[in-house]
């Protein structure tokens, strides 16, 4: 029998977020013949552990929220002298850092990074870190070819140890309901057919940029009365929002639903998906909304390029034009038949080039060839 690969996954925690819920998918859908795959949580265990339903596979956490990169490396030491794995897979500057040194003190033969957006460029010792172990890494994987080339650029590394794996989207959870369906789903919100959604669905932070969207709804209020923005997620930037609609007097046109565990559903009943972002690594929920048959209107940043066909899936504008955004939404609403064939063209594009068993397939394989490099 051929031995399993063992995989520990690095994180601060498996709150909800891109990055997490890929994590959980991956697991989820790894073969347990082959693979043993873990995640260690640093800082907080979070709301998505419990959406593992691999059997092999554990969470560890010891309830500590406060920890120094003393306290993370010990933490990612004794998990790895514990659980005897072949490979560290970090996620991002903090957890890679206390990947390297704490798996390298406990003798993991492979240590590998994923980057998934989220960079730090504020103090000059913490870009030369950064520059440092990416270097040192057996392999950086990135969910964009933008992000592969924005790190190359930003930090002057080289394109040896670096690899693109786009993320990947469960197209039989996320796909299309039947109008009898969607019909309920908006009754339970309290809307109608006759309103034009316009939805997010995520965690509501700055980088986000969702402000800029509350301000496009006040441009198109008046020719539009029947749109309505829901919002599916929570986090810091919650209270500020929902005193921003108050400001400008826009309440009636705005739900916020915080925290939502049927996400799929108000995909479904979403007409737009709109994301604003200031900058991306590669949304797994524009991946959701397609797959959901749901046009994507975002900005020009990062992956989304590379993800959306412009003018067939969805549409992209420059980041923070909010007369840009605007007109978009607005020609997306007088033109029901373009909508109509851009939700066809999500749906196709998303089934025949990022489902998730594409996805799992590759992160395997990379496993796979590292652990033959390392001759374990």
């Amino acid at each position: 029998m051929t031995k399993k690969i063992g995989v520990l996954h690095i994180v601060q925690s498996l709150e909800t977020g891109g990055l997490e819920n890929g994590i959980v998918n991956l697991i989820n859908r790894s073969d347990a013949d082959r693979f043993r795959v873990d995640v260690l949580c640093l800082r907080e265990k979070g709301e998505l552990a419990d959406r593992i339903t691999n059997k092999s596979s554990q969470v560890f956490f010891d309830g500590k929220n406060k920890v120094s990169i003393t306290g993370a490396v010990q933490k990612v030491y004794n998990a790895s002298k514990s659980g005897n794995y072949h490979i560290i897979h970090a996620h991002g500057w903090t957890t890679m850092l206390a990947g390297y040194i704490g798996g390298k003190l406990a003798g993991v033969p492979v240590i590998m990074n994923g980057e998934h957006g989220t960079l730090y460029f504020d103090y000059w010792h913490r870009r030369l870190m950064q520059r440092v172990l990416f270097n040192l890494m057996a392999v950086n994987l990135t969910v964009s070819a933008a992000l592969k080339d924005e790190i190359k650029q930003r930090f002057s590394v080289s394109n040896s140890n670096f690899k693109v794996i786009i993320n990947g989207v469960d197209t039989e959870k996320f796909q299309i309901l039947s109008k009898e369906k969607n019909y309920l789903i908006r009754r339970s919100l309290g809307l109608s057919e006759e309103h034009f959604i316009i939805g997010c669905v995520g965690r509501l932070d700055e980088v986000k940029n969702y402000p800029s969207l509350i301000k496009v709804l006040s441009l198109l209020v008046s020719d539009i009365p029947v749109a309505r923005v829901v919002f599916a997620g929570d986090g810091p930037m919650m209270a500020p929002l929902v005193e921003l609609v108050g400001e400008l007097g826009l309440s009636n046109h705005f739900i916020f639903l915080g925290r939502r565990d049927d996400i799929p559903d108000l995909m479904n009943v979403y007409d737009l998906f709109v994301q604003p972002s200031f900058r991306e690594g590669l949304s797994n929920t524009i991946l959701e909304a397609m797959s959901c048959g749901t046009p994507v209107v975002a900005s020009k940043v990062g992956g989304n390029p590379e993800i959306i066909i412009e003018g067939q899936t969805g549409k992209m504008f420059p980041v923070g034009e909010v007369e840009s955004l605007a007109t978009i939404i607005r020609g997306y609403y007088n033109n029901r038949e373009e909508l109509r064939s851009s939700s066809l063209n999500a749906r196709q594009h998303v089934v025949e080039n990022f489902s998730i068993d594409w996805m799992v397939r590759n992160y395997q394989d990379t496993y796979i060839e590292l652990t033959n490099m390392s001759d374990l």
